[in-house]
């Protein structure tokens, strides 16, 4: 609830502040490239650093001022778990699946300053920033066990059937954006996608589903300013 709470009173300031009439808007493209991992019935509610895959992906940012954006993004990438990594190893269970994500976030930059001087002579920032936002991602796990004899603790056949596979969920995190010249800016970001759902790996019934699953998306960003009321 406390979640759902920021972000709404996020997204209000953000409207607040675009209403207003003496702000410097700007607009900026870019790709991230990245990777990913997930916790959910393979992983013990846990990341395993072993199961980090490559992530990548493209976003559009409109700063609204020098303290508010929006970002819409599409990031695409894998995610995978085996229990051999785990403390489960005895059960020998394993997934992987690709996912695509799309999703649009607010970004808050405490700290921020002015990419201008008073006089207009560009200056490099270092800003931190918190998002949260709003998303889907399509996955389509098939779970599977890969053990030499029959496993009796299995409640129902792998793969399991009836799975979904497109997934709503709330993309989290913070990162720090670095405006080394007047067009150009290096980020770094992490953050994490609880999906609200117990199907992306593939398994509900066989794992735990009382639990759903997360996975996480992070890495290196650039971007190039596209224009603004400053250009």
């Amino acid at each position: 609830m406390k979640f759902y709470t920021i972000l709404c009173l996020l997204l209000i300031s953000s409207v607040v502040a675009f209403s207003q009439k003496s702000i410097s808007r700007t607009l900026e493209a870019g790709i991230m490239f990245g990777v990913t991992n997930y916790s959910g019935d393979v992983a013990e509610n846990r990341m395993e650093l072993v199961e980090t895959q490559p992530g990548y992906g493209f976003f559009a940012r409109y700063h609204l001022n020098k303290s508010f954006s929006i970002k819409g993004h599409i990031y695409s990438g894998s995610i995978s778990g085996d229990d051999k990594n785990t403390v489960n190893a005895s059960r020998k269970y394993r997934f992987g699946t690709s996912i695509f994500e799309g999703g649009l976030v607010g970004e808050w930059t405490p700290f921020a300053k002015d990419r201008l001087s008073s006089t207009g002579v560009f200056r490099p920032l270092f800003e931190p920033y918190l998002f949260g936002g709003v998303g889907f991602t399509f996955a389509d796990a098939k779970a599977e066990y890969y053990g030499t004899t029959p496993n009796t603790d299995l409640r129902v056949p792998l793969p399991e059937e009836n799975l979904k596979n497109r997934f709503l969920l709330a993309p989290v995190g913070l990162g720090i954006r670095a405006t080394l010249t007047e067009r150009f800016v290096l980020g770094l970001e992490g953050g994490f996608r609880p999906v609200f759902s117990d199907d992306l790996d593939g398994m509900r019934i066989n794992g735990n589903p009382g639990s759903n699953d997360w996975y996480y998306f992070g890495g290196l960003t650039l971007a190039l300013i596209l224009g603004g009321r400053d250009y």
